[in-house]
């Protein structure tokens, strides 16, 4: 174990005993009115929302035995989730999934984006969200702009935390594997009103593995995290704070790469009369990056204020504003550079959405926000939506959203000296979608969720040659269409064992604008398999024992001829107290090792290989 995990566990803090909510134990009827706020920005049950969201628990993610957040991510079949190596993760929804595609899916933790604009991205590597602190995860795929801005364009993930009032006493959590050892500590307590969590983490991740002849290069990924999370209440319970915030430090050996950086966001809400709401959300974001060759600094300032209120008896409306500014430094050692290596990019928006009772089973929601981003300039994102409840337990839906990924600081003003010239022309990319859907309850133990989409994009990146030869530049040359289909259930054959079943199809059909050309092969069209499916069995066999099985199957890629593979996980978990769990897991057990995806320009092939893990929970 390495030494921030030594660090870890070499003290002991008195505390109260963990509690954690079962959310097995919830019937499909209850599972159906969990609440979720990614569709409207106003906690509304699962059975309403007129999108396609699924929702991954505490409890999912707990049996997964996943240790990072794109390993939880696997358990959304709305979701195409790569591992690339030790550290890298390529993830997006409906398409366009690749180390230099994935850039169409918003991510956010806790209301904090991660999303860089440096690279249109999400550094994956950067994200270690303390697994046993979250509530849930909301995975939204279709478009999101309108209540969430630019770059929710094919989906969203809304990672949110518990609040300090449900971690309270403390917990170490020990992992050890083939291939991976981690550790947590966690203490949480109560002063009056008001509570307050503390943690650190650590892990250590082994290579993974060569399959190139002539790779000699390891990338082991290891680090540490400390954060704190305090929520309090005021003026008779109508006003909640809530300050929160992390610090980190992770290391892999690909290209010598060194991260650290931190946050601090704090949140006020105002409980107004006629269920009314005010919120008010500040955040400081630094991300510093040290590379073999180069160092990459980027700092986000944002500020946003949402209003939700009531407006008569049919309107339920939700408008807001925000600003983001973000300062990145990029310094280079090899030719490829900025032309100025500061730069401050600046975002406002203007939103508003209102959802129309037309009648007790049909509800109509409008929705517009206005972006202004320096890059872009001004975007309009519309949103409509209607849902029609046609029985008790069964709802229809259908969309029509626009939405856009704006430019980036790579696609705007990278460039080399004779081989690219920067693009200061480069426009936003452009999506029209159109969606169906349906969600009910077939029988008192099932759920099911289907859903269909067309989307329509415009103005892709594509490289292009310039006067006929070098050097190069980036231009929006492409455009096409996708279309697909969604679905996942749920069945409870007992009390004891229930069943999820998912999967998704794709069809891209995209293509050159007339006279364009495009050097990288299509490069930003993605790297996405035609189909994926999977298979859980979660089974309480005792209140002690647990026993679940994990089959998924993921169709070959033909972009980087990543062959189609099938995996299997098990889990057998011991609650040899209420308040002590040791479990056992075994990943990717049906092969020593496989490939995922990888970028051929830039990386070697990595192989990603079975482990076997044991994980001891103690609360107190």
């Amino acid at each position: 174990m390495g030494a921030a995990l030594s660090v870890l566990v070499a003290g002991t803090v008195p505390g109260a005993a963990q509690t954690v909510e079962d959310l097995s134990t919830l019937s499909i009827e209850e599972l159906g009115s969990v609440k979720v706020t990614s569709i409207s920005k106003r906690p509304e049950p699962l059975s309403d929302a007129a999108a396609a969201v699924y929702v991954i628990t505490a409890e999912d993610i707990r049996r997964s035995g996943a240790t990072s957040l794109p390993e939880a991510l696997r358990l959304a079949p709305n979701l195409e989730v790569a591992r690339l190596n030790s550290a890298g993760y390529s993830v997006s929804a409906r398409g366009f999934n690749s180390p230099e595609a994935a850039n169409k899916l918003l991510v956010l933790v806790d209301g904090r984006s991660v999303y860089s604009p440096v690279a249109s991205t999400v550094f994956w590597e950067a994200v270690n969200v303390p697994l046993a602190d979250v509530e849930r995860i909301e995975v939204v795929s279709g478009p999101g702009g309108t209540l969430w801005g630019a770059n929710a364009v094919n989906g969203v993930v809304n990672v949110i935390t518990r609040p300090a009032g449900a971690t309270q006493g403390g917990l170490v959590e020990l992992g050890y594997g083939t291939r991976e050892r981690t550790g947590t500590l966690r203490y949480g307590t109560r002063v009056g009103d008001t509570a307050l969590r503390g943690y650190i983490t650590g892990f250590d991740r082994g290579s993974s593995h060569a399959l190139a002849p002539d790779d000699r290069t390891t990338d082991d990924f290891g680090g540490s995290q400390a954060g704190f999370r305090f929520d309090g209440a005021g003026n008779g319970g109508a006003d909640r704070y809530t300050l929160q915030g992390d610090l980190y430090r992770n290391h892999t050996d690909w290209l010598d790469t060194t991260l650290r950086g931190g946050n601090l966001l704090g949140r006020w809400t105002r409980t107004l009369d006629a269920g009314s709401s005010l919120q008010v959300q500040a955040y400081y974001d630094r991300q510093d990056r040290d590379y073999l060759v180069a160092t990459d600094d980027l700092q986000t300032f944002d500020l946003q204020a949402q209003h939700n209120l009531t407006v008569g008896d049919r309107h339920q409306v939700v408008w807001g504003a925000q600003y983001r500014l973000w300062r990145s430094a990029f310094r280079s050692l090899v030719n490829f550079r900025f032309p100025d290596e500061q730069a401050t990019i600046s975002l406002g928006s203007l939103f508003a959405q209102d959802e129309i009772a037309l009648s007790p089973g049909l509800k109509l929601t409008l929705g517009m926000k206005a972006e202004y981003n320096s890059y872009s300039g001004l975007d309009l994102l519309p949103n409509l939506r209607l849902a029609w409840r046609v029985a008790d337990g069964h709802l229809l839906w259908t969309a029509v959203s626009r939405s856009v990924r704006t430019p980036s600081r790579v696609d705007r003003e990278l460039s080399a000296p004779g081989l690219l010239d920067p693009a200061p022309e480069f426009r936003s990319e452009r999506l029209t979608a159109y969606e169906l859907g349906y969600r009910g309850q077939p029988s008192a133990n099932s759920s099911l969720s289907l859903s269909g989409f067309y989307n329509v994009y415009d103005d892709l990146r594509t490289v292009n040659l310039t006067n006929g030869g070098l050097p190069l530049m980036l231009r929006n040359d492409m455009e096409g269409t996708t279309y697909g289909v969604e679905a996942w259930a749920r069945y409870s054959l007992t009390n004891w064992w229930t069943l999820h079943a998912g999967g998704n199809w794709l069809h891209k059909n995209l293509r050159l604008k007339p006279g364009a050309s495009d050097l990288s092969n299509f490069q930003a069209a993605g790297q996405d398999p035609a189909y994926q499916l999977q298979l859980r069995s979660q089974m309480t066999l005792t209140p002690e024992v647990e026993f679940d099985a994990t089959l998924r199957r993921v169709g070959r890629v033909a972009a980087s001829n990543v062959p189609a593979y099938t995996e299997a996980d098990l889990h057998v978990g011991w609650h040899v107290t209420p308040s002590v769990e040791l479990a056992l897991f075994g990943r990717n057990l049906l092969h020593a090792r496989h490939l995922e995806g990888y970028d051929p320009s830039n990386n070697p092939p990595r192989g990603i290989g079975r482990t076997i893990y044991t994980r001891l929970r103690v609360g107190f």
